[in-house]
């Protein structure tokens, strides 16, 4: 149980032991999830549907929550797809008109999770000519450092993001019970510096470790003809 806002320790105890305090605890489970061995070799599907416009989805797996390499990784899916400033969004859709729209995001909850791009193609793109213009930029990622002001730009957007967030007593307990299931609620005081120790150099090793070719999982979900 998670309590927030103008309230008394002491007055927070007393009525959860008014109410609750006669309820005989349960057995405590455990998380004994299964372990997915390393992927070793890119896989592919294609899958043709009555939609309207062909789509192009791309993951590749993620480590988890609590490892080194989540803050680089949640930082990097804002410089390749988080708006219309992305290098995504303003190469594929602005400059060459591939894709109606692009975007970059991950599943990194708390267990290790998936880091995608998915988009929709203009009508008549072929593809295949989409997916290497896709791997151009993830290449050149790869390939170069970004700048600094790319770098503090999503710093920036980060930030605020969290800044607004935590105005509401809501999402401050809900925060709470978060990073209490991670294993320490106080990593909701520490979690903003861990952002900004990010660099430029961490962004580029995140790049390298997660978008290798054999960590990759491709779907082609193509319109009818």
């Amino acid at each position: 149980m998670v309590v927030a806002g103008n309230v008394e320790t002491s007055q927070v105890k007393a009525l959860a032991e008014k109410w609750f305090g006669n309820i005989e605890a349960g057995e405590k489970s455990g998380r004994n999830l299964p372990v997915e061995a390393p992927q070793t070799a890119a896989r592919t599907e294609e899958v043709k549907a009555d939609v309207p416009l062909d789509g192009f989805y791309k993951t590749w797996h993620i480590e988890g929550r609590l490892s080194d390499q989540y803050h680089a990784m949640d930082l990097l899916t804002d410089i390749l797809g988080g708006g219309e400033s992305s290098r995504l969004y303003q190469k594929l859709v602005k400059e060459l008109q591939l894709f109606v729209s692009i975007q970059c995001y991950h599943f990194g909850s708390i267990d290790p999770g998936l880091f995608t791009i998915e988009g929709k193609l203009v009508k008549g793109v072929d593809v295949k000519a989409a997916e290497a213009a896709v791997e151009a930029i993830l290449q050149d990622i790869k390939e170069n450092l970004i700048t600094n002001e790319e770098l503090e730009k999503v710093k920036n957007k980060t930030e605020s993001i969290m800044a607004f967030e935590d105005m509401s007593v809501l999402n401050r307990a809900t925060s709470l019970a978060f990073y209490e299931l991670l294993g320490d609620a106080n990593m909701m005081n520490t979690e903003l510096q861990k952002y900004a120790d990010v660099t430029v150099a961490a962004i580029n090793k995140a790049a390298k470790d997660i978008l290798a070719p054999e960590n990759s999982n491709t779907l082609y979900y193509l319109a009818k003809n």
